[in-house]
Protein backbone atom coordinates (compact mmCIF):
# COMPACT_ATOMS: atom_id res chain seq x y z
CA UNK A 1 0.00 0.00 0.00
CA UNK A 2 1.13 3.88 0.06
CA UNK A 3 1.19 5.85 2.86
CA UNK A 4 -2.69 7.08 2.42
CA UNK A 5 -3.27 3.52 1.86
CA UNK A 6 -1.59 2.33 5.50
CA UNK A 7 -3.28 5.60 6.89
CA UNK A 8 -6.68 4.14 6.10
CA UNK A 9 -6.18 0.39 6.51
CA UNK A 10 -5.39 1.54 10.37
CA UNK A 11 -8.00 4.13 11.01
CA UNK A 12 -10.82 2.63 9.16
CA UNK A 13 -11.61 -0.26 11.79
CA UNK A 14 -11.57 1.84 14.83
CA UNK A 15 -13.58 4.34 13.54
CA UNK A 16 -15.87 1.38 12.36
CA UNK A 17 -15.63 -0.01 16.22
CA UNK A 18 -17.27 3.28 17.55
CA UNK A 19 -19.59 4.76 14.43
CA UNK A 20 -21.45 3.07 11.64
CA UNK A 21 -19.43 3.58 9.22
CA UNK A 22 -19.83 2.89 4.98
CA UNK A 23 -16.81 3.12 2.83
CA UNK A 24 -17.43 3.91 -0.70
CA UNK A 25 -14.85 2.07 -2.72
CA UNK A 26 -14.36 1.67 -6.67
CA UNK A 27 -16.72 -0.82 -7.81
CA UNK A 28 -13.76 -1.95 -10.62
CA UNK A 29 -10.92 -2.24 -8.07
CA UNK A 30 -10.42 -5.36 -5.66
CA UNK A 31 -12.65 -5.16 -2.62
CA UNK A 32 -10.85 -2.90 0.30
CA UNK A 33 -10.77 -5.55 3.26
CA UNK A 34 -9.82 -3.33 5.56
CA UNK A 35 -11.80 -4.96 8.80
CA UNK A 36 -9.18 -6.62 11.31
CA UNK A 37 -10.10 -9.20 13.93
CA UNK A 38 -11.16 -7.64 17.50
CA UNK A 39 -11.96 -4.33 15.76
CA UNK A 40 -15.61 -3.13 14.05
CA UNK A 41 -17.25 -4.77 10.62
CA UNK A 42 -16.91 -2.32 7.70
CA UNK A 43 -19.24 -1.52 5.56
CA UNK A 44 -18.45 -1.26 1.82
CA UNK A 45 -20.46 0.25 -1.10
CA UNK A 46 -18.80 -0.06 -5.00
CA UNK A 47 -19.50 2.52 -7.00
CA UNK A 48 -19.19 2.30 -10.67
CA UNK A 49 -16.83 4.43 -12.84
CA UNK A 50 -17.80 4.80 -16.10
CA UNK A 51 -15.59 3.15 -18.51
CA UNK A 52 -12.83 5.27 -19.66
CA UNK A 53 -13.73 8.22 -17.59
CA UNK A 54 -11.01 10.02 -15.64
CA UNK A 55 -11.07 9.02 -11.97
CA UNK A 56 -12.61 13.00 -11.23
CA UNK A 57 -16.07 11.76 -12.55
CA UNK A 58 -15.81 9.39 -9.43
CA UNK A 59 -15.51 11.71 -6.83
CA UNK A 60 -17.85 14.20 -8.53
CA UNK A 61 -20.37 12.11 -9.80
CA UNK A 62 -20.54 8.46 -8.61
CA UNK A 63 -19.83 9.74 -5.20
CA UNK A 64 -23.03 12.41 -5.09
CA UNK A 65 -25.70 9.94 -6.23
CA UNK A 66 -25.01 7.81 -3.47
CA UNK A 67 -24.93 10.44 -0.73
CA UNK A 68 -28.57 11.39 -2.45
CA UNK A 69 -29.91 9.14 0.46
CA UNK A 70 -27.01 9.01 3.21
CA UNK A 71 -27.87 11.48 6.24
CA UNK A 72 -24.59 11.22 7.44
CA UNK A 73 -20.92 12.79 7.32
CA UNK A 74 -19.22 12.23 4.48
CA UNK A 75 -15.53 11.75 4.92
CA UNK A 76 -13.76 12.80 1.50
CA UNK A 77 -9.96 10.76 2.51
CA UNK A 78 -7.59 12.01 -0.32
CA UNK A 79 -8.50 15.60 -0.83
CA UNK A 80 -11.41 15.76 -2.62
CA UNK A 81 -15.10 16.44 -2.00
CA UNK A 82 -18.01 16.11 -4.27
CA UNK A 83 -19.57 19.38 -5.36
CA UNK A 84 -22.51 18.52 -5.64
CA UNK A 85 -23.35 17.34 -2.09
CA UNK A 86 -24.34 20.31 0.26
CA UNK A 87 -24.11 17.63 3.73
CA UNK A 88 -21.75 17.49 6.29
CA UNK A 89 -17.95 17.03 5.33
CA UNK A 90 -14.65 16.69 6.44
CA UNK A 91 -11.82 16.68 3.98
CA UNK A 92 -8.02 15.20 4.78
CA UNK A 93 -5.33 17.67 3.35
CA UNK A 94 -2.43 14.97 2.98
CA UNK A 95 -0.41 17.80 1.64
CA UNK A 96 -0.56 20.91 -1.12
CA UNK A 97 2.14 18.84 -3.55
CA UNK A 98 0.40 19.55 -6.63
CA UNK A 99 -0.38 23.38 -5.45
CA UNK A 100 3.08 24.52 -3.82
CA UNK A 101 5.15 22.25 -5.98
CA UNK A 102 4.31 21.50 -9.63
CA UNK A 103 7.95 20.24 -10.65
CA UNK A 104 7.06 17.16 -8.85
CA UNK A 105 3.68 16.71 -10.63
CA UNK A 106 3.71 14.00 -12.89
CA UNK A 107 0.03 14.73 -14.74
CA UNK A 108 -0.39 16.71 -17.39
CA UNK A 109 -0.59 20.25 -16.46
CA UNK A 110 -4.77 19.84 -17.03
CA UNK A 111 -4.76 17.22 -14.59
CA UNK A 112 -2.77 19.31 -11.59
CA UNK A 113 -5.23 21.95 -12.61
CA UNK A 114 -8.42 20.06 -11.94
CA UNK A 115 -6.43 19.06 -8.71
CA UNK A 116 -5.71 22.38 -7.51
CA UNK A 117 -9.26 24.02 -8.57
CA UNK A 118 -11.03 20.48 -6.12
CA UNK A 119 -8.15 21.52 -3.54
CA UNK A 120 -9.65 25.02 -3.39
CA UNK A 121 -13.47 23.55 -3.87
CA UNK A 122 -12.76 21.22 -0.86
CA UNK A 123 -11.28 23.96 1.49
CA UNK A 124 -14.61 26.20 0.70
CA UNK A 125 -16.87 23.20 0.99
CA UNK A 126 -16.08 21.50 4.02
CA UNK A 127 -17.49 21.59 7.42
CA UNK A 128 -14.30 20.81 8.79
CA UNK A 129 -9.87 19.88 7.41
CA UNK A 130 -8.22 17.61 8.73
CA UNK A 131 -4.28 17.45 8.25
CA UNK A 132 -1.72 15.19 9.38
CA UNK A 133 0.22 17.03 10.60
CA UNK A 134 0.89 21.35 12.08
CA UNK A 135 3.22 21.51 9.00
CA UNK A 136 0.22 21.53 6.84
CA UNK A 137 -2.38 22.80 8.73
CA UNK A 138 -0.28 26.06 8.85
CA UNK A 139 0.30 25.51 5.09
CA UNK A 140 -3.52 25.19 4.60
CA UNK A 141 -4.14 28.46 7.05
CA UNK A 142 -1.62 30.05 4.88
CA UNK A 143 -3.13 29.09 1.28
CA UNK A 144 -7.02 29.32 2.14
CA UNK A 145 -9.22 31.83 3.59
CA UNK A 146 -10.70 28.86 6.54
CA UNK A 147 -11.70 29.19 10.28
CA UNK A 148 -8.65 27.94 12.06
CA UNK A 149 -10.93 26.87 14.21
CA UNK A 150 -12.79 24.16 11.79
CA UNK A 151 -8.69 22.68 10.78
CA UNK A 152 -7.66 19.79 12.82
CA UNK A 153 -4.39 17.66 13.00
CA UNK A 154 -4.76 13.97 13.60
CA UNK A 155 -1.14 12.44 12.71
CA UNK A 156 -1.09 9.10 11.55
CA UNK A 157 1.32 6.73 13.45
CA UNK A 158 2.83 3.29 12.31
CA UNK A 159 1.81 0.09 10.96
CA UNK A 160 2.69 -2.61 13.15
CA UNK A 161 4.24 -4.37 10.53
CA UNK A 162 7.80 -2.18 10.80
CA UNK A 163 9.59 -3.39 14.01
CA UNK A 164 13.03 -4.21 14.67
CA UNK A 165 12.23 -7.84 15.05
CA UNK A 166 12.84 -8.12 11.17
CA UNK A 167 16.49 -7.43 11.04
CA UNK A 168 17.14 -11.47 10.34
CA UNK A 169 14.78 -11.29 7.87
CA UNK A 170 15.42 -8.47 6.17
CA UNK A 171 19.32 -8.90 5.72
CA UNK A 172 18.46 -12.12 4.45
CA UNK A 173 15.76 -10.79 1.65
CA UNK A 174 18.64 -8.11 0.63
CA UNK A 175 21.00 -11.75 0.12
CA UNK A 176 18.59 -13.01 -2.12
CA UNK A 177 18.86 -9.29 -4.43
CA UNK A 178 22.52 -10.44 -4.14
CA UNK A 179 23.66 -7.91 -1.28
CA UNK A 180 26.88 -9.39 0.19
CA UNK A 181 27.61 -6.88 3.07
CA UNK A 182 25.57 -4.23 4.98
CA UNK A 183 23.47 -1.97 3.12
CA UNK A 184 21.43 1.39 2.97
CA UNK A 185 18.20 1.91 1.46
CA UNK A 186 16.94 4.53 -0.99
CA UNK A 187 13.47 5.31 -1.76
CA UNK A 188 12.36 5.75 -5.72
CA UNK A 189 8.66 6.72 -7.24
CA UNK A 190 7.97 10.26 -6.50
CA UNK A 191 10.66 12.72 -7.76
CA UNK A 192 10.35 14.74 -4.15
CA UNK A 193 12.30 11.90 -2.71
CA UNK A 194 15.31 12.42 -4.80
CA UNK A 195 15.99 9.25 -5.33
CA UNK A 196 18.93 10.38 -7.89
CA UNK A 197 20.54 12.72 -5.13
CA UNK A 198 20.19 9.32 -2.74
CA UNK A 199 21.91 7.16 -5.51
CA UNK A 200 24.89 9.73 -5.92
CA UNK A 201 25.39 10.28 -2.07
CA UNK A 202 25.93 6.85 -1.17
CA UNK A 203 28.28 6.76 -4.55
CA UNK A 204 29.80 9.80 -3.16
CA UNK A 205 30.09 8.31 0.38
CA UNK A 206 31.62 4.98 -1.25
CA UNK A 207 33.85 6.93 -2.71
CA UNK A 208 35.14 8.19 0.60
CA UNK A 209 35.56 4.78 2.20
CA UNK A 210 32.23 3.73 3.10
CA UNK A 211 31.24 0.10 2.42
CA UNK A 212 27.37 0.00 2.56
CA UNK A 213 25.52 -1.19 -0.52
CA UNK A 214 22.40 0.49 -1.87
CA UNK A 215 18.75 -1.58 -1.82
CA UNK A 216 16.62 1.06 -3.75
CA UNK A 217 12.46 0.30 -3.08
CA UNK A 218 9.92 1.52 -5.28
CA UNK A 219 8.90 1.92 -8.80
CA UNK A 220 11.52 3.77 -10.10
CA UNK A 221 14.58 1.89 -11.10
CA UNK A 222 18.19 3.65 -11.10
CA UNK A 223 20.82 3.56 -13.80
CA UNK A 224 22.88 -0.11 -12.79
CA UNK A 225 26.25 0.26 -10.74
CA UNK A 226 28.34 -2.01 -8.82
CA UNK A 227 26.71 -2.50 -5.39
CA UNK A 228 23.08 -0.72 -5.75
CA UNK A 229 20.87 -3.41 -6.04
CA UNK A 230 16.52 -2.47 -7.56
CA UNK A 231 14.21 -4.45 -5.39
CA UNK A 232 11.46 -2.94 -7.56
CA UNK A 233 7.91 -2.53 -5.66
CA UNK A 234 7.10 -4.69 -2.68
CA UNK A 235 4.49 -6.05 -0.10
CA UNK A 236 4.21 -4.09 3.02
CA UNK A 237 5.69 -7.02 4.63
CA UNK A 238 9.28 -7.40 2.46
CA UNK A 239 9.39 -3.71 2.92
CA UNK A 240 9.33 -3.62 6.82
CA UNK A 241 12.11 -6.70 6.46
CA UNK A 242 14.47 -4.98 4.00
CA UNK A 243 14.16 -1.82 5.69
CA UNK A 244 14.91 -3.37 9.14
CA UNK A 245 17.58 -4.61 7.84
CA UNK A 246 19.42 -1.61 6.40
CA UNK A 247 21.92 0.24 8.57
CA UNK A 248 20.08 3.29 7.57
CA UNK A 249 17.19 4.89 5.33
CA UNK A 250 18.53 7.86 2.95
CA UNK A 251 15.86 10.16 2.65
CA UNK A 252 16.68 13.01 0.86
CA UNK A 253 13.33 14.62 0.18
CA UNK A 254 12.59 18.21 -0.53
CA UNK A 255 8.79 17.93 0.12
CA UNK A 256 6.46 15.72 2.88
CA UNK A 257 3.10 16.27 3.97
CA UNK A 258 4.15 13.99 7.00
CA UNK A 259 7.11 11.62 6.13
CA UNK A 260 5.78 8.27 6.66
CA UNK A 261 8.66 5.76 5.54
CA UNK A 262 10.95 8.12 7.80
CA UNK A 263 8.79 7.46 10.71
CA UNK A 264 8.87 3.82 9.93
CA UNK A 265 12.31 3.63 9.88
CA UNK A 266 12.59 5.00 13.16
CA UNK A 267 10.42 2.32 14.23
CA UNK A 268 12.26 -0.19 12.77
CA UNK A 269 15.42 0.44 14.70
CA UNK A 270 16.77 2.55 11.54
CA UNK A 271 18.81 6.05 11.67
CA UNK A 272 17.27 8.59 8.74
CA UNK A 273 19.49 10.28 7.30
CA UNK A 274 17.65 13.65 5.64
CA UNK A 275 17.05 17.11 6.13
CA UNK A 276 15.22 19.28 8.41
CA UNK A 277 12.38 19.28 5.00
CA UNK A 278 8.70 20.75 6.02
CA UNK A 279 7.51 18.22 8.96
CA UNK A 280 10.35 16.17 9.60
CA UNK A 281 11.45 18.23 12.42
CA UNK A 282 7.96 17.54 13.98
CA UNK A 283 7.56 13.92 13.40
CA UNK A 284 11.09 12.65 14.04
CA UNK A 285 12.32 14.98 16.59
CA UNK A 286 16.22 14.87 17.80
CA UNK A 287 16.67 11.05 15.98
CA UNK A 288 17.43 11.55 12.46
CA UNK A 289 21.12 12.29 11.16
CA UNK A 290 20.56 15.75 9.91
CA UNK A 291 21.72 17.06 6.97
CA UNK A 292 22.17 20.53 5.76
CA UNK A 293 20.20 20.19 2.55
CA UNK A 294 18.99 18.08 0.06
CA UNK A 295 21.36 17.73 -2.53
CA UNK A 296 24.47 15.24 -3.00
CA UNK A 297 27.31 16.53 -0.62
CA UNK A 298 25.19 17.61 2.07
CA UNK A 299 23.34 13.78 1.77
CA UNK A 300 26.58 12.29 1.57
CA UNK A 301 28.53 13.98 4.36
CA UNK A 302 25.27 12.84 6.51
CA UNK A 303 25.76 8.75 5.58
CA UNK A 304 29.54 9.05 6.06
CA UNK A 305 29.01 10.93 9.70
CA UNK A 306 26.65 7.92 10.15
CA UNK A 307 28.41 4.65 8.67
CA UNK A 308 31.67 5.87 9.91
CA UNK A 309 30.16 5.69 13.85
CA UNK A 310 28.70 2.66 15.29
CA UNK A 311 28.28 4.85 18.69
CA UNK A 312 26.28 7.29 16.79
CA UNK A 313 24.79 4.68 14.50
CA UNK A 314 22.98 3.26 17.78
CA UNK A 315 22.54 6.46 19.15
CA UNK A 316 19.97 7.39 16.37
CA UNK A 317 18.85 3.94 16.21
CA UNK A 318 17.90 4.44 19.99
CA UNK A 319 16.72 8.03 19.54
CA UNK A 320 14.45 7.06 16.86
CA UNK A 321 13.12 3.90 18.78
CA UNK A 322 11.87 6.06 21.12
CA UNK A 323 10.46 8.54 19.40
CA UNK A 324 8.25 5.84 17.31
CA UNK A 325 6.98 4.64 21.03
CA UNK A 326 5.88 8.04 21.94
CA UNK A 327 4.43 9.54 18.81
CA UNK A 328 0.26 9.53 18.94
CA UNK A 329 -1.08 6.73 18.07
CA UNK A 330 -3.95 5.11 15.34
CA UNK A 331 -6.22 5.11 18.71
CA UNK A 332 -5.51 8.87 18.91
CA UNK A 333 -5.96 10.05 15.50
CA UNK A 334 -9.20 7.95 15.28
CA UNK A 335 -10.55 10.15 18.55
CA UNK A 336 -10.03 13.15 16.42
CA UNK A 337 -11.40 12.29 13.76
CA UNK A 338 -14.42 11.11 15.50
CA UNK A 339 -15.05 13.92 17.44
CA UNK A 340 -14.89 16.21 14.75
CA UNK A 341 -17.65 13.98 12.80
CA UNK A 342 -19.56 14.71 16.15
CA UNK A 343 -19.44 18.29 15.49
CA UNK A 344 -19.26 18.94 12.22
CA UNK A 345 -23.08 16.49 12.26
CA UNK A 346 -24.29 18.23 15.21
Amino acid sequence: MSGVGRWLANLLPLLAAEADIVLLTDAGRPPAAFSRPGTGMLAEAPLWLPARAPEVVWIQASVPRWLRRWGGVFHGTFNQLPAAWRGPTVVTFHDLATRDHPEDFTGSPVKRMIWNAQFRQAAHQASAIQTDSAYIRHAVLATYPVDPRDVVVAAPSVDPVFSPDRRSRGQALASNLGVSSGYIVAVGGARRRGLPVAVEAWAQARAHGATEELVVVGSEIPSPRPGLFAAGRVPDEQWADLLAGATALCYPTRYEGFGMPALEAAASGVPVVCARVGPLPEVLGDAPEWCEGTTVTPIADGLLRLLADPVRQDQRRQAGLARAASSPTWADAARVLLETYARVAS
